[in-house]
């Protein structure tokens, strides 16, 4: 890959981490913890999935861009290399978004507090961040072949995920069945923009010259293979977000209600990842790479 992919690849990793560090310290920070609005759902599990397919998709990128080639790498896969990179920024924007959405609608839990100052630094500060990233991936954009963007799909996506924020009926969290629905409906408004979103920053022709498929007896996995490797990795990292939070918590629980904690944050991250998968598998290549 060129040296400069190469270099991306490192600074959007490093964007990954900075932004699980940003995500955690905000959730637990004393000062923090009781003045921001996006503590809870949807905004929360659009935060959460956001980190844990941050971190998935950084990785991805660092691995295309260091893995040995047998040959020179073709544009298509510099393409899924960049869209990769986009996608850790998308990533990024979009619950930094949800997160201003979430104190616009509720001011009086952080305007005049304290904490008031810290939480604009942080936000704008990752946003600033962000923002570099980006630059840096648009000017490696010169090794690709583009071809006419079509920001349509990917304006559609986006409006319509800023209004159900902008609508969400947040007390639904307050009943467990549509509790959960809402911890899906955040995973939804986060992915759902990203396939047209890269598609429109990063496009690609897909015509038959330039399609570039690798034969099926040189793929490592099957279709379906994927998808149950997706849904495993999915449910060990809700396995791994159940050890967390009971770890936290302090007290003996019942057993019974620990069978049900650990059913729930381990459905939600199978789920949560097949969603990614759905809206991200054809953007970034990961059904035939």
């Amino acid at each position: 890959m060129p040296k400069v992919l190469q270099r991306n690849a490192v600074i959007v990793f490093g964007l990954a981490c900075l932004f699980y560090w940003l995500f955690m310290f905000a959730k637990h920070d004393p000062a923090l913890l009781d003045v921001i609005p996006f503590g809870e759902d949807p905004y929360d599990a659009i935060g959460s999935f956001g980190v844990i397919v941050g971190i998935l998709v950084a990785l991805l990128s660092l691995f295309r861009a260091f893995r040995p080639y047998r040959e020179a790498p073709s544009g298509k896969r510099q393409v899924y290399l960049i869209r990769s990179q986009e996608a850790v920024v998308l990533v990024v924007f979009i619950t930094l978004g949800s997160d201003a959405l979430s104190m616009g609608r509720h001011p009086s839990m952080w305007i005049g507090s304290k904490s008031q100052n810290m939480l604009i630094a942080l936000l704008g500060g990752m946003a600033l961040v962000t923002a570099a990233v980006q630059l840096a991936i648009r000017t490696s954009q010169s090794a690709t072949e583009p071809t006419a963007k079509d920001w349509k799909a990917a304006t559609v996506a986006t409006v319509f995920a800023i209004l159900v924020l902008v609508a969400y009926p947040e007390q639904l969290i307050h009943g467990t069945a549509t509790h959960l629905l809402t911890v899906v409906a955040g995973a939804i408004v986060l992915f759902a923009p990203m396939r047209p979103l890269l598609n429109a920053l990063v496009p690609y022709a897909s015509d038959e010259r330039r399609t570039e498929e690798i034969p099926a007896r040189n793929r490592s996995l099957t279709a379906w293979q994927r998808w149950v490797m997706v849904a495993l990795v999915g449910a060990i990292i809700g396995a791994c977000a159940f050890l967390g939070e009971i770890g936290e918590g302090s007290g003996a629980r019942p057993v019974n209600r620990l069978a049900l904690l650990a059913s729930v944050f381990i459905g939600l991250g199978l789920t949560g990842l097949l969603i990614a998968y759905t809206f991200l598998r054809e953007p970034l290549g990961l059904g035939s790479q």
